[in-house]
């Protein structure tokens, strides 16, 4: 008889245990005799329900040392390694009722974790030891086999002190809890995604544990032979189960790893516009259905020319992709400043270098307001931007222009910190008071000043927003 084609299972599988360890393993994983059957559920109900209440309370409280007692407590390695057992010994009837014990469990684990979460405070935001069973990888199959191999291994060699290990090594509890957790809160996605971290572990360790049950010799050959269809039909199955399982963790691993923080980093537009803000990228989310970017940033300075990326981004979209779809940019700020006692050397104040020192290089030079971006991401533009301009005219200085008031104010200059004292008004029969007095009041916030090429702004006080001024062209 043949596994897998030409394989002799005879040839591969030549081993055997003894008599008396091979019947002491049995004994171990499965329950003979139906005056035991009932003993053996009890124990096994009370430890599920104990052990699936203190991975609830493990996950809720982010405590993962909590979750690793649960694990160390759970019976889920029993009908794993039985299931794994009888497809070596091709006993249909107690791989039958492995498997039915298995699923048992598993919707009784995720019954008791869903009215623990029902019956318990509400969370602010989840967990991270929940949101950490909701990203299955291949790295998890893998460890899976392993922990599969390992612990029929084992239980074979009479390591029975080594099976706590496995159990930490794969968790089969701890999805099936956090699966519950999310169903209550309705975080259905997310629980799916649990749950196929847990049918990922449990297949895996049945293939893995059936081959290594069959390698160690658990069977005697006479057996496999008489059953060798049997178990090659097991094999094949759980096998197909472990690659269809396969392909969604492909999926999740590319959202895991190639994440939208990822993503994020790999945009030259993005990256370019971080460093010229001197911005880190903290969290980045796509809302794929609305068309919004998220951002959460943190720098020393507001993001305030979030219209460039945007415009950056649809001009790529437009070129490469030839998606012309509307989408938005919604950016989340987290002001930061460095500090260090004692100071290093290169920051003592006479040897730092002196910003650059703007009052000459304004001077005589008309700047054209294009428009005011605030803190909350609103826009304050001109409908005439010829009608609103400043021009340094002398030392202290400047003059000022909208579009239906002029006027006259001071400054004071610190390189390139500002100071501006400006008294206007504006006609209350003015079309565009409203404008016209912004713009008044946001020169009088000024605090900072920056010029670079043809485009000067100003920095408002208590980062407000930034006013923006293009160069005036000379007319020809």
């Amino acid at each position: 008889m043949s596994i897998f084609g030409s394989l002799s299972i005879k040839r591969l599988l030549s081993t055997e245990l003894p008599e008396n360890e091979r019947r002491e393993v049995l004994e171990e994983l499965f329950v003979f005799g139906k005056e035991n059957q009932r003993p053996f559920l009890n124990r096994m109900a009370v430890l599920l329900i104990v052990s699936t209440i203190i991975a609830c309370c493990g996950l809720l409280s982010d405590s993962a040392a909590v979750v690793i007692g649960a694990m160390l407590v759970a019976p889920m390695m029993r009908p794993v390694m039985s299931t794994a057992a009888a497809i070596t010994l091709g006993w249909s009837d107690h791989f039958y009722k492995s498997i039915i014990l298995a699923a048992f469990m598993a919707v009784g684990a995720v019954l008791i974790a869903l009215a623990f979460a029902w019956i318990s405070p509400d969370l602010l935001e989840m967990p991270e030891q929940v949101m950490a069973r909701t990203k299955p990888t291949y790295f998890d199959l893998i460890i899976a086999l392993a922990a599969g191999a390992g612990g029929a291994y084992t239980m074979t060699r009479k390591e029975s002190s080594a099976i706590p290990g496995v159990a930490m090594a794969v968790a089969l509890l701890p999805p099936l809890a956090s699966c519950g957790i999310l169903l209550t809160f309705h975080e259905e996605e997310l629980a799916l995604k649990a749950f196929i971290l847990f049918a990922t572990n449990f297949a895996a360790m049945v293939l893995a544990g059936a081959l290594m049950f069959m390698a160690v010799g658990i069977s005697p050959v006479k057996q496999r032979e008489k059953h060798g269809r049997r178990i090659r039909n097991y094999l094949i199955a759980f096998g197909i189960l472990v690659m269809i399982i396969s392909v969604p963790l492909y999926f999740y691993s590319t959202e895991v790893w190639y994440d939208a923080t990822y993503k994020a980093n790999q945009s030259e537009e993005l990256t370019s516009w971080l460093e010229e803000n001197q911005l880190y990228i903290e969290d980045v989310k796509i809302d794929y259905e609305r068309n919004i970017l998220y951002l959460k940033l943190i720098g020393p300075e507001p993001p305030l020319n979030v219209e460039l990326l945007h415009n950056e981004i649809d001009k790529i979209r437009r070129e490469k992709h030839a998606d012309s779809s509307p989408f938005s940019i919604e950016v989340l700020w987290t002001k930061t400043a460095n500090f260090s006692w004692p100071p290093h050397l290169s920051l003592k104040k006479d040897e730092r270098l002196l910003k650059e020192d703007h009052s000459i290089t304004m001077l005589g030079v008309s700047w054209l307001w294009t428009g005011t971006q605030y803190a909350d991401g609103d826009w304050l533009r001109p409908l005439n931007a010829e009608k609103y301009s400043i021009q340094k005219t002398g030392e202290n200085l400047f003059e000022v222009f909208t579009n239906c008031a002029e006027g006259t104010g001071s400054l004071e200059f610190a390189q390139e910190e500002i100071s501006i004292k400006l008294e206007m008004t504006v006609a209350t029969s003015c079309e565009t008071i409203k404008t016209d007095e912004r713009f008044i009041t946001d020169i009088n916030h000024a605090i900072n000043v920056s010029v670079e090429d043809d485009h000067l702004s100003f920095l408002l006080h208590n980062d407000n927003g930034v006013m923006h001024f293009e160069k005036m062209k000379p007319e020809r």
